[in-house]
């Protein structure tokens, strides 16, 4: 355990101008407040910040983190305010101590609107200070350190959210030691028996290990110094998490892992790293492909080394890294050791990119689980290294898409991206990029996105860009869609205050907007503006892209039709006699002036009784064809009398298409009656829309002059 004195000790050795005076007083601040509690594991509470404070010394911080460490559970624990930590500490040590309250809400456990309302919170608030999020990931990894005394329910709770949340978050600060740590402490916790066998291999080895980094740290020494090179070099074992998630991701044994010692090799600076690694190759053979240059090109959040893997002595197989002090530095104590955050620019910095692009996911994404899934995918990543046409690079996601850089270039470039071209040749959306790619998006101002994209947009940020187009189309279109109902229920196209004040709206356009969406009952709409209809309202000249056809009467343009409002598909089109529409439900419909347009086809039934002839099928399918109709579903069903009833689902442009259809099906020799469906749809088993397009193909070829078309 930290006692006050070592830290203040350590803080003085770093930052001989810290007021050692005040972390004193923060000291005494936090144990009178937290007098009287204990934590599970029985020591006193005040135990917790000052480890916490002590892990934060390691690191170097500034004594206002470290403060801030001793004072952070003040807020939410006891009965200390806000007001009082500003008023002895000031507003700095104020401002972070409130930060880490706001994420020591999080609970994964709750609701999933909470975990990203929460996780919000977190965000903005590392957004504007980094040290909130640092002094959080001590506080965590204190907490992991100590999870064996909580209970075995909340223990995979907290451990599960350390490896989705906190890890990941470590790693992109650059923290990577705190990273590994907290992932060790995770798997000993999720996983224990995993976790003793695999402690139990390690111990078997270690002896060996141990003397095999010995000496080849000793070569790789001399061998350097041969050259007149400067260097340290040291080695360490891989922690136990990275083994066991190879062993898993390769499905191999313990036996079958080689490179269990990585080795640093330390140098001044840039120009020596690429010098030694010319001799680390010189002297080892190095393994094709396992070469990586992080010093031209550093990772997102701003690591750099060089990274090869050779086979050494024995053939035992060993990874180095060969980086410069500093590189070293921040590879170990992440954006700790550059103090970034004195700097005032945390959210401007090349490095913290990611965490722009997840404060722009919290001004841009509404729904929380969709929210949530961006943070994972953004946080879990692995890069790939791509260019511009210009020469300009681009790291991406491993397995992201071209349109995953054409939004990473701009969103209106990716908005507008009608093709691309990969190293020189036209390629398609599928097409996964890999490192050194040249890439080229072709644009037109003409095209906008289609919903198909997001099959193929792998990056958060393409997929919410494309998103967000969509809802703001789709709010444009509510907006439209509620002013043309409020000019039928009250006259005019604006509400009066008192109608926008009854709903609880902000203006005009939200309470447009909620109307258009649904939101607000058509009847509620009439009776607060005293208005007498009691047939539904009237709309015209609707766009088709507002609206859908009902699923269980399948009307078509030219049908007298209703339109009622369902949340999350807009407005719904039910054809006027549709049995599924109940009394209720035509309080909140429309009557809609449904007009297609010309090569827009739509599902609708049509009901044919034949007798029982060879060819039958053929001939009647054929007819569809001949009509420009297509079939997306049929049900055949024998009757007796040696009649055949048959039911099609078949695509047409209007009621005056449809009646093409129809006439052409009772112009078949055979046919007895043709008649709309769809009171009830089709039934059983379908057939399907790939099958269906095979059965129209077959049909105009006219390959199915034979057969029992009951079969």
């Amino acid at each position: 355990m930290s006692r006050i004195f070592e830290i203040t000790e350590r803080v003085a050795l770093y930052a001989p101008k810290a007021n050692l005076e005040l972390i004193n007083c923060a000291y005494v601040f936090a144990a009178h407040a937290h007098a009287g509690q204990v934590r599970s594991s029985g020591d006193p509470y005040i135990t917790h910040p000052l480890a916490v404070a002590g892990i934060l010394a390691s690191l170097g911080m500034d004594e206002a983190s470290v403060i801030t460490a001793l004072l952070h559970d003040t807020v939410e624990d006891t009965g200390v305010k806000l007001s009082e930590i500003e008023e002895n500490f000031g507003a700095d040590v104020a401002r972070l101590v409130d930060g880490v309250t706001k994420i020591g809400q999080i609970h994964f456990n709750s609701s999933e609107h909470k975990q990203a309302e929460n996780f919000r919170k977190m965000i903005l608030a590392t957004a504007k200070d980094l040290r909130v999020l640092i002094v959080k990931l001590a506080d965590r990894l204190h907490n992991m350190r100590t999870l064996g005394f909580v209970p075995e329910h909340k223990r995979r709770r907290i451990g599960e959210e350390t490896l989705q949340i906190y890890a990941p978050l470590a790693h992109r600060l650059g923290m990577h030691w705190i990273k590994q740590e907290m992932e060790d402490l995770v798997f000993s916790h999720l996983e224990p028996e995993a976790y003793k066998a695999l402690m139990v291999e390690m111990q078997g080895r270690l002896e060996m290990l141990n003397q095999t980094r010995e000496r080849l740290e000793m070569l790789i020494q001399e061998a350097l110094q041969r050259k007149g090179l400067a260097a340290t070099v040291h080695g360490r074992m891989k922690h136990l998490y990275s083994i066991h998630e190879k062993m898993q991701r390769k499905h191999v044994n313990f036996d079958d892992i080689f490179d269990l010692i990585a080795f640093r090799v330390i140098v001044d600076d840039a120009q020596t790293c690429y010098q030694a690694l010319g001799i680390v190759h010189s002297l080892y053979r190095p393994v094709p492909g396992r070469f990586k240059d992080y010093i031209a090109l550093p990772k997102p959040n701003g690591y750099q080394s060089l990274h090869t893997a050779v086979i050494g002595p024995e053939n035992f197989r060993i990874e180095i890294q060969i980086r410069t002090h500093l590189m070293h530095s921040y590879a170990e104590d992440g954006v700790a050791s550059h103090w970034a955050y004195k700097e005032g620019k945390t959210a401007e910095k090349e490095s913290f990119k990611w965490l722009r692009q997840l404060t722009e996911l919290i001004q841009e994404t509404d729904n929380p689980g969709e929210f949530l899934e961006n943070v994972r995918l953004d946080l879990f990543v692995q890069e790939v290294y791509v260019f511009s046409r210009d020469g300009d690079i681009f790291a991406l996601p491993r397995g992201a898409r071209p349109l995953d850089f054409a939004y990473a270039v701009h969103t209106d470039v990716g908005h507008h991206c009608i093709g691309v071209r990969i190293n020189g040749e036209v390629s398609d959306f599928s097409t996964r990029l890999h490192n050194g790619d040249q890439i080229e998006i072709m644009t037109s101002p003409d095209q906008s996105p289609s919903r198909q994209w997001l099959q193929y947009a792998k990056t958060p940020r393409a997929r919410q860009a494309i998103r967000h187009w969509f809802r703001r189309q789709e709010r444009d279109g509510s907006i439209r869609m509620g002013e043309k109902i409020l000019h039928e229920a009250i006259g005019k196209k604006d509400a009066s205050k008192a109608i926008i004040e009854q709903f609880g709206c902000v203006d005009q356009q939200d309470l447009k907007a909620r109307i258009g969406r649904g939101d607000i009952a058509i009847h509620r709409l009439l009776e607060l503006a005293d208005n007498k209809h009691f047939m539904p309202l009237k709309l015209r000249g609707m766009k088709r892209s507002m609206m859908q056809a009902a699923d269980c009467c399948h009307p078509v343009p030219g049908d007298p039709v209703l339109g009622r409002f369902v949340a999350g598909d807009g407005m719904i089109l039910h054809h006027r006699k549709c049995e599924a529409l109940t009394e209720a439900d035509f309080e909140d419909s429309l009557e809609v002036q449904w007009e297609g347009k010309p090569g827009e086809l739509f599902s609708t039934g049509i009901e044919v009784h034949s007798k029982n002839k060879r060819g039958m099928l053929a001939n009647v399918t054929h007819n569809i064809a001949e009509a420009n109709s297509g079939i997306e579903d049929l049900k055949l069903t024998q009757r007796g009398g040696a009649m055949t009833e048959l039911l099609f689902l078949v695509e047409v442009e209007d009621r005056k298409h449809l009646a093409q259809v129809i006439r052409a099906i009772k112009s078949v020799d055979g046919v007895t009656s043709v008649a709309r469906r769809n009171r009830v749809g089709l039934s059983g088993k379908p057939v399907g829309k790939p099958f269906a397009a095979t059965l129209r193909n077959l049909f105009s070829r006219k390959l199915l002059e034979h057969g029992d078309e009951t079969k």
